[in-house]
């Protein structure tokens, strides 16, 4: 598996709707911070303006699509200075949606927007993720899009505006694609020099040696090792890593073994010692040790915790 689709699979990316809202006349409605969700709006009719701390307003028309990262509150409006905003919360109690549908305002031109988000497991933290911005356009209002992504946003466009059975899931399995493509190409996410880890997925010294890791976790890897894989001297590929990455490479090498282990952790059958080797551990209680170190449980709690959960959902 490559190392974008191993990422995604491990941090269990997964979209989901809110709902389809219908916004008549003027509005202005807040939306508070919500860790771990990539949340996205996607304007079917009408116009809305989209504002974010640190950034100026961005006025969106029909088809466009934002991305929001990192939980960030949010206020969707009709005019880039709309006043002071109602919260969702507020909106939704007063006017609980219907089959999946809010309805707000009485008179005037529609708005309609189709929100949902991308969310992942809260207790993995992953630098793919660390170097987006606070919101990506789609399409972007400078260059072209790859033509993959182009595709994936036509499909998301006419997937929105059928009422066909499997909609929904095609709507979020193309949200999905969207995401890995954007952050494959950079195109709209980073620039070309930008330091982040779609800069060192297309640095191929670098993916190199990012392949190796998340290809073989349990190997005894060190800093001269995957400086070999690279091609480079120990210390440029240590600094152009940590540069790049975001994280010094055998913290990222840590970090992706305990991914991997919460991983091997769920499947039945597998005994604690053949989980510690497969994630690069020859010692059960060295193991256990990081990864209560890092997910502030040991693994035999944590598996069980989570075998509690699976046979009685809440």
């Amino acid at each position: 598996m490559d190392v974008l689709s191993d990422i995604f699979s491990a941090l269990r990316v997964e979209a989901g709707l809110y709902f389809s809202a219908s916004f008549k006349g003027d509005f202005a409605v807040r939306l508070a911070p919500e860790l771990k969700r990539i949340r996205f709006h996607l304007v079917r009719e009408g116009n809305c303006v989209v504002t974010v701390a640190g950034c100026p307003p961005v006025r969106l028309g029909r088809g466009d699509l934002v991305l929001i990262p990192h939980g960030a509150a949010q206020i969707l409006s009709s005019l880039e200075d709309p006043g002071p905003a109602l919260d969702l919360d507020a909106v939704l109690s007063r006017h609980p949606p219907v089959e999946g549908k809010l309805s707000f305002g009485d008179a005037g031109p529609a708005c309609i927007l189709l929100c949902g988000f991308l969310g992942f497991d809260e207790a993995l933290a992953h630098p793919v993720f660390g170097g987006l911005p606070e919101m990506i356009i789609c399409p972007p209002a400078h260059g072209p899009l790859t033509e993959g992504t182009s595709m994936a946003l036509d499909l998301l466009r006419a997937e929105a505006e059928n009422g066909q059975d499997g909609q929904q899931a095609i709507v979020l399995r193309t949200v999905e694609i969207l995401l890995m493509q954007l952050l494959r190409a950079g195109r709209g996410v980073h620039r070309a020099d930008a330091d982040s880890f779609s800069a060192a997925l297309s640095d191929y010294r670098l993916a190199r040696a990012l392949s190796a890791i998340h290809a073989n976790p349990e190997r005894p890897w060190n800093i001269g090792t995957l400086a070999a894989v690279a091609g480079m001297s120990r210390s440029r590929f240590a600094h152009r890593f940590n540069r790049l990455v975001g994280v010094a490479p055998m913290a990222y090498l840590t970090n992706w073994r305990m991914t991997r282990a919460r991983q091997l952790l769920q499947r039945p059958g597998l005994g604690m010692a053949e989980v510690a080797e497969r994630c690069g551990y020859q010692s059960v209680p060295a193991f256990g040790r990081r990864f209560a170190a890092i997910f502030g449980t040991g693994p035999g709690k944590w598996r069980k915790q989570q075998r509690a959960d699976a046979e009685n959902p809440t």
